[in-house]
């Protein structure tokens, strides 16, 4: 992948919104690249690696292990500027889930060693970075309270509903569990 097309892939990346061209250098001239083949896993879930990741081209799969069973449960496809590994990457815990590449993947990616690098140093990349990386997370958790309403209104989900709101009260008043 070419410099002209890594920057053009990188600028669109919600990854980067708001970020001035030289902050954006500052953080890509620190990512590190990885290219996979259709099938490879990019990361697992219950490992840990403490980096987030930025699909510059490909498609890949992210599923879950079904429990007490064989099998996943596909959550998502991320395309072209999808982001992953960042819970891992600002809370250090095994991976929720597993991504697979699906077709050739490109990806750039920044190791929390490097991130921290940036703080230590008092980058503003730094800070941009997290901010942005808030409204991923965010906007993900809004999609993941839709489809969890929709589940639980279903008629499906009806003998679920007072238990996801018990849980819903936990989650959003002082998350003790």
């Amino acid at each position: 992948m070419s410099q002209d097309v890594l920057d053009k892939t990188i600028r669109q990346c919600t990854l980067f919104r708001g970020v001035s061209p030289a902050l954006r250098e500052e953080i890509v001239g620190l990512m590190d690249r990885q290219s996979y083949q259709p099938g490879e896993i990019l990361i697992k879930e219950g490992e840990s690696v403490q980096a987030i990741s930025v699909i510059l081209k490909g498609r890949c799969q992210v599923v879950k292990a079904k429990q007490g069973t064989a099998g996943e449960h596909e959550l998502s496809i991320l395309e072209a500027c999808g982001v992953f590994g960042e819970m891992s990457f600002f809370h250090p815990a095994p991976h929720s889930a597993t991504v697979r590449a699906l077709t050739e993947v490109d990806v750039a990616f920044l190791s929390r060693d490097k991130f921290d690098m940036l703080l230590r140093v008092g980058s503003v990349a730094a800070y941009k970075l997290a901010y942005n990386t808030v409204a991923v997370l965010a906007d993900r958790l809004r999609k993941m309270d839709e489809w969890t309403c929709q589940l639980i209104e279903s008629t499906n989900g009806a003998a679920h509903r007072q238990e996801w709101h018990d849980f819903q009260a936990k989650l959003y008043t002082g998350w003790k569990f």
